[in-house]
């Protein structure tokens, strides 16, 4: 499946994003949470749009396979293979999620309903202490590590599939799917895990985990 260049309106998402973890940094404290928490609806709302479509795309390859096996399935079987490994990715992000406001609110939160995530609903949306200790761990051994490989998998898997014929979506699914290590404020080494997460309080943490889950379904696309 190619990969879909950005709509505006999703640029301008991802332009917010990058504002606001610049104004995190310099302690926007009740100003950027609620700014974050727009940001993150506006991500669900992608996403739910992303869902919509690409279930219409897998309907069409299901058509096109039904009527002629013989041509069209082995596309099928290919797009349906982009889509577990695409599902797979955002329902561990997803599991993450839940798990860190269920942590930091207790079981009986109003911000999860089954699966679904109500950021408004959410009281301890300053939190920083939970999701660093799911995320990077006491001994560095959390659950972005996890996610890490994940990404990286699928970013590898994606790229693969492209067969050297499209340079330019290579090259969009290795900056959208990024997980290099860099450098932290102070320009030392830093691992990905620690760049992306560390100390972050619980909004932008699921604001940054919803970006992700977008970046997943563009590149599934």
């Amino acid at each position: 499946m190619a990969h879909e260049r950005l709509s505006p309106r999703q640029k301008m998402i991802g332009m917010m994003y990058l504002i606001l973890t610049a104004m995190l940094a310099l302690n926007v404290s009740k100003e950027a949470v609620e700014a974050f928490k727009k940001v993150d609806k506006s991500l669900t709302t992608t996403l739910v749009n992303y869902a919509k479509k690409n279930s219409r795309i897998y309907d069409e390859f299901s058509r096109a396979a039904n009527e002629n096996p013989t041509k069209a399935g082995k596309y099928r079987d290919a797009a349906m293979e982009v889509k577990s490994r695409a599902d797979e990715i955002f329902d561990f992000i997803q599991d993450l999620k839940i798990e860190i406001i269920m942590t930091a609110e207790g079981p009986e939160t109003d911000a999860v309903v089954g699966r679904d995530i109500f950021i408004d609903n959410v009281q301890k949306i300053d939190e920083n202490n939970v999701p660093s200790q799911i995320l990077i761990g006491y001994d560095e051994n959390g659950k972005a590590s996890y996610l890490k490989a994940l990404i990286n998998d699928y970013r590898e898997f994606l790229i693969s599939k492209l067969d050297g014929k499209n340079p330019q979506a290579e090259e969009t699914l290795r900056t959208s799917l990024n997980t290099d290590d860099g450098r932290d404020p102070d320009g030392q080494p830093n691992k990905w895990e620690n760049l992306t997460f560390q100390t972050l309080p619980l909004v932008a943490v699921q604001t940054v985990l919803s970006k992700m889950q977008v970046d997943v379904r563009n590149a599934e696309t």
